[in-house]
């Protein structure tokens, strides 16, 4: 890395109002309720309980157990099936650092299927020349809240006798689904369609399946007292950092206190040895703050609704009827552009396109091998993390916005569509 890569976080933007992805779901508000928790607090009664049964109604699941994270929540999982070392997990190449990490935790290995740039999931065609007998797991990710195709899935699945987890991380069912899965995950991380800053929460509909997450969840890390105090004061600043008359110089002091080690954030996406925190509990004191954006998950998904739709109908990437765009979650609206910087850089003064994922694995740059990918076996993915552009699509993003944006730019933006891998098969 470049002098200039490294110092580039801590360099302020052009001053002015400017949009960001995160802190997508929170006000104000979430502030009050941190504080007024601390202030008022129970210890003799715990509210996690309180959400998770809140998720599980909401979420459309029986069960639901927390933990310190998404992927501390996918391990869990794993760890139920149970996982043997070398028995193989197949999931798309084009996620998180930490989802394979997570996978390898586990002793077993990450099979790599590439994804169609149709909607940036899993390529349903390549994945049975993928399953070996080995292979014990697929792995269904609903990439930027876009829904895989989970009956197809479930299908080779049944025909090869394997278990589907289904990675809800970027999505939210908004009812009942009828394709059935061993279990799924949920991220509320601060980019996340619920955020409560850090978090995440596994789901099943199988009561054996439940009891076994509990007793991983009851034998958890519980972070301690200053962890707690580093997490409440990193949620309130973020909030503050991160809305729009801050962001310009809010993100570089965020970074700042990041690389000071003030911000509290698990720091695991380049460790390759699962560390002694890992699983951890779901924080206490965030469960007030997820309970209060559980309950206004439904304006939330069709805020994001309305936005997607603006989008869709310039943009037309998706190709999706009306009804279909309603069935997704549209954590982020994404396609692809013929050149990705010049596509930032044009709207830099008004948002701030921080691009999911610019890396084919989000949070890792380099030293592939070491999560068993080898470079050049997922060529669409490869192109897609050098072409993708996602438009933020949360509450604080104003209709307006969007609209002057495709009115104002909207020749300029069509020539920049690259329909290239789209309607290359």
């Amino acid at each position: 890395m470049s002098l200039k890569e490294k110092i580039l976080p801590f360099i302020p933007m052009s001053p002015g109002f400017k949009y960001s992805f995160y802190c997508g779901s929170n006000s104000l508000k979430d502030i009050f309720i941190l504080i007024k928790y601390l202030i008022f607090k129970n210890k003799k009664k715990s509210i996690t309980e309180k959400f998770e049964k809140l998720f599980s109604r909401k979420s459309k699941n029986k069960y639901s157990v927390s933990f310190g994270s998404g992927r501390m929540a996918l391990y869990s999982i794993l760890k139920t099936l149970p996982v043997k070392k070398g028995d193989e997990i197949i999931l798309p190449a084009f996620t998180c650092s930490v989802v394979p990490n997570a996978i390898i935790y586990t002793g077993a290995i990450p099979v790599y299927v590439d994804i169609s740039c149709k909607d940036f999931n899993l390529d349903i065609d390549l994945l049975e020349k993928k399953i070996s007998k080995k292979t014990v797991a697929i792995y269904a990710q609903h990439t930027f809240g876009v829904r895989c195709k989970m009956s197809k899935i479930n299908k080779l699945a049944k025909k090869y006798n394997l278990k589907v987890i289904e990675d809800n991380a970027h999505y939210f069912p908004k009812k009942k689904d009828k394709d059935k899965t061993y279990a799924s995950f949920f991220s509320l991380d601060h980019s996340k369609v619920i955020n409560t800053y850090m978090g995440g929460v596994a789901s099943t509909n199988n009561h054996l399946i439940y009891k076994k997450l509990k007793k991983i969840q009851r034998n958890s890390l519980e972070l301690g007292s200053i962890s707690k105090i580093r997490i409440s004061l990193s949620f309130i600043l973020e909030i503050i950092f991160f809305n729009r008359f801050l962001l310009w110089i809010g993100k570089s002091l965020y970074s700042l206190l990041f690389y000071l080690g003030i911000i509290f954030y698990f720091r695991d996406n380049l460790v390759m040895k699962k560390p002694k925190y890992y699983p951890s509990k779901f924080p206490e004191i965030l469960s007030c703050v997820a309970i209060d954006q559980i309950k206004n998950i439904k304006n939330n998904l069709n805020y994001r609704n309305k936005i997607a739709q603006m989008l869709e109908k310039e943009i037309n990437w998706y190709k999706f009827l009306q009804k279909d765009m309603k069935v997704n979650t549209w954590l982020r609206y994404s396609f692809l552009v013929k050149d990705q910087k010049k596509f930032i850089d044009k709207f830099k003064d008004k948002l701030d396109l921080e691009i999911w994922y610019s890396s084919i694995f989000e949070g890792r740059t380099k030293n592939f091998k070491e999560i068993k990918y080898k470079k050049g076996s997922c060529p669409e993915a490869e192109y897609c993390s050098r072409h993708i552009i996602n438009f933020p699509t949360h509450k604080h993003i104003p209709i307006s916005l969007i609209s002057n944006i495709l009115s104002q730019n909207n020749d300029w933006i069509k020539t920049q569509i690259n329909f290239k891998r789209k309607f290359s098969k």
